[in-house]
């Protein structure tokens, strides 16, 4: 899953940034129980859960 492009699924408010849903994403490392550290379009990191993002198919 590391290098896959995402799109949020929900809004995400991490280290005092919020993401909304629908915004998008590289994953950059994959952690334990489905969580995941995604470097957004904008330059900021987020940590959803891959409950919370939809994987681009290409």
């Amino acid at each position: 899953m590391r290098g896959k492009r995402v799109t949020l699924t929900t809004g995400i408010e991490a280290l005092g940034t919020r993401h909304r849903a629908g915004e998008q994403g590289t994953v950059t490392e994959v952690h334990t129980e489905g969580h995941l550290t995604v470097r957004m379009d904008d330059g900021r990191e987020n940590f959803p859960t891959q409950d919370e993002v939809d994987i681009d198919s290409q």
